[in-house]
């Protein structure tokens, strides 16, 4: 393999760095809520940390917090009080200056009290009104908007939380609560236990009517699952889904988890779900019409955090993609031991190999898995989940799912924070060539933006195999051949006798791959005569791949080819689910279209949202088609598809 494979990027030396002199060591903090005379909440924070160096102000992340009263700070060594000077609250920090120069060492900081606010969309402390319900989704940078502190993925620190809430309301949070006590006719306080190391994105606590039904059970490794909602029905099938995920994940990782109960909060008005330490928020409209495959995997991927997240966590946002995709790795391990519907799980397959197309031709073309330091949740959802997942598959089929297992045991056993480097670490001495290792090799394909295509050109006795993509990848290859494991040249031929070369079916690797017009009309003549031996994402693939090349003028004949491709998917529609988006680039030449222009606003909206039902596969009359087309119609006057 040649050497630009592994160039060393000089960010991931620094990634791991955050500017802070400041190590939280433990942090108590009490909310009350709500506040109706400003629609907010009140907060008081003790915060226990270690100062690294000589500095004369204590600087903390903080934003839409104000009103600080009754700040102290006591240095633990002598138990002296500097004089604070002055206050400043800054865009996203809150500067707290002394009089003099504050030693190394550790010190005790009291906010007696501060306010902030209560939104209503699906950030910080937010609320639903039907039924009434206040909770936290802090991810990934919104624990400042609650509290005070160094809002961080690799510092990690204990917590001790206290809510102070109606009396005709219950509280929960990460830990199990220790004491409930009524403080007047209208506020009680509920305290709780001491949570384990984190980082100050997964605490969370929720407030609810004390009439919401709670439903649990405990699974045979100790831990109580604890469901939350009005119907009974809902609850029970969101308990039935999380008993049986943990079983298997934490069968599987084989890594206890200093945990005694995880509780599942049923949100209105909220998309997926938020794998806070032992208080999981999930979307009410998900677990009531989402169809089995989409539940289970929510659910799964939302325990299989606690391990790898919450655990053992990412130590820069750089690296969101590598803890979200080998979440999604391990979750959808559950759903295919779980589903036992064949037909559910091709479908929720191809959902997923749709959603990887939607997001590489429209949202977010080119981009690589390393993520800014600034990150948000739309940043997430279009990077993540997708082709990392399918990367994990590819490297599994290289080293085998026992050593994955292992793996992944071993990181979250022995490493309390991670990164890319300490991932690959694992693999660097598996060799596939003298040049190049596993590691390396993945390394690549995490760092590296596009979307890998290659022609294949089967010519009587012998096949040819060239990348067209550029820069050159390292592709791992599935085929109807013998041929290498690893392709790393431009251009490869191949003995192929008297069978054609077919790569990459089924989408094993993260590539497209592109034919000569004989080979594509032969592919396509035994698809329509027995299409059943294909999986759903292999005809999706095919069908795909193919309209994308002709859409670009890379297939020979291609436009009459494309007229028996369309007829086709069109004449069997049963075999093409989700049909209107495979055959996308068929009907739209290039980006010259306004369909594109459509396609690239509602993309998110449809692969995040739309898939999640049984009756959104249809071809040419699923509801992602007609929703496409409504907004078409009301848009331009006609249909887009």
């Amino acid at each position: 393999m040649k050497s630009s494979f592994f160039l060393v990027l000089l960010l991931f030396q620094t990634a791991n760095s955050w500017p802070h002199n400041i190590i939280p060591l433990s942090y108590d903090l009490l909310f009350k809520l709500p506040i109706h005379e400003f629609n907010g909440f009140t907060g008081s924070m003790v915060l226990h940390f270690n100062l690294s160096s000589l500095s004369d102000n204590i600087t903390l992340d903080a934003v839409d917090l104000h009103s600080f009263r009754n700040i102290s700070l006591i240095r633990s060594a002598d138990l002296t009080e500097p004089t604070l000077k002055s206050i400043k609250i800054l865009k996203e920090k809150v500067e707290l200056k002394f009089e003099k120069s504050l030693f190394p060492g550790q010190y005790l900081l009291t906010i007696g009290e501060y306010n902030g606010r209560i939104g209503n969309s699906s950030e910080a402390l937010f609320e639903r009104r039907n039924p009434l319900l206040y909770t936290t989704h802090l991810q990934p940078n919104h624990a400042r908007r609650l509290f005070p502190c160094i809002d961080h993925p690799a510092v990690k620190a204990l917590f001790r939380l206290s809510i102070v809430h109606p009396t005709d309301t219950v509280a929960q949070s990460n830990t199990i609560a220790m004491d409930v006590h009524v403080e007047n006719r209208k506020w009680q306080r509920t305290i709780f236990q001491a949570t384990p190391l984190l980082p100050a994105y997964l605490v969370a606590f929720s407030v609810m009517p004390d009439s919401n039904l709670q439903l649990s059970r405990q699974t045979s490794f100790g831990v109580t699952v604890r469901v939350n909602g009005e119907s009974r029905g809902l609850v029970l099938r969101v308990l039935d889904c999380a008993l049986a995920s943990f079983e298997i994940l934490a069968g599987l990782i084989d890594v206890p988890l200093p945990l005694n109960k995880i509780d599942f909060i049923l949100v209105p008005e909220y998309d997926g779900g938020m794998e806070n330490w032992g208080h999981i928020t999930v979307s009410e409209t998900l677990a009531t019409s989402g169809d089995d495959a989409h539940l289970i995997y929510l659910i799964a991927h939302e325990i299989a955090h606690h391990w790898i997240g919450n655990r053992a966590t990412i130590d820069s946002w750089n690296w969101i993609c590598l803890q979200e995709d080998l979440t999604d790795w391990m979750a959808l391990k559950a759903v295919k031991a779980l589903l036992t519907d064949e037909i559910r799980l091709q479908r929720f397959q191809l959902a997923q190999y749709v959603e990887i197309q939607l997001v590489e031709d429209f949202l977010s073309p080119g981009h690589s898995l390393y993520m800014p330091s600034k990150i948000n949740q739309e940043l997430i959802n279009r990077h993540c989940y997708l082709k990392g997942v399918v990367l994990l598959d590819t490297l599994e089929s290289v080293v085998g799912e026992q050593f994955m297992y292992s793996v992944i045991k071993s990181l979250v056993g022995s490493h309390s924070t991670y990164n890319l480097t300490t991932f690959t670490s694992y693999f660097d001495q598996i060799r596939v060539d003298r040049n190049a290792t596993v590691g390396q090799i993945y390394e690549y394909w995490y760092t590296t933006g596009g979307y890998p295509s290659i022609l294949v050109e089967n010519n009587g006795p012998s096949s040819r195999l060239q990348q067209l993509s550029r820069p050159l990848w390292p592709l791992k290859m599935t085929s109807t051949l013998a041929i290498p494991q690893f392709v790393f040249s431009e251009s490869i031929v191949f003995a192929s006798e008297n069978a054609p070369l077919l790569v990459n079916l089924n989408f094993t690797s993260f590539m497209r791959v592109n034919y000569d017009s004989l080979t594509w009309t032969a592919i396509f003549k035994y698809m329509f005569e027995e299409p059943e031996l294909f999986s759903a994402v292999g005809r999706a693939q095919l069908v795909s791949d193919f309209c994308y090349f002709y859409a670009n003028d890379k297939v020979d004949n291609g436009t009459i080819l494309k007229e028996a491709v369309v007829d086709m998917v069109y004449s069997k529609p049963e075999f093409f689910e989700l049909c209107d988006w495979n055959l996308y680039w068929c009907h739209s030449r290039s980006d010259q279209s306004l369909f594109a222009q459509v396609v690239r606003s509602l993309a998110l909206r449809f692969s995040s949202a739309t898939f999640e039902s049984t009756s959104a596969f249809g071809c040419k009359n699923g509801m992602a088609a007609r929703s496409m087309n409504q907004f078409c119609e009301r848009i331009f006057g006609r249909k887009c598809i």
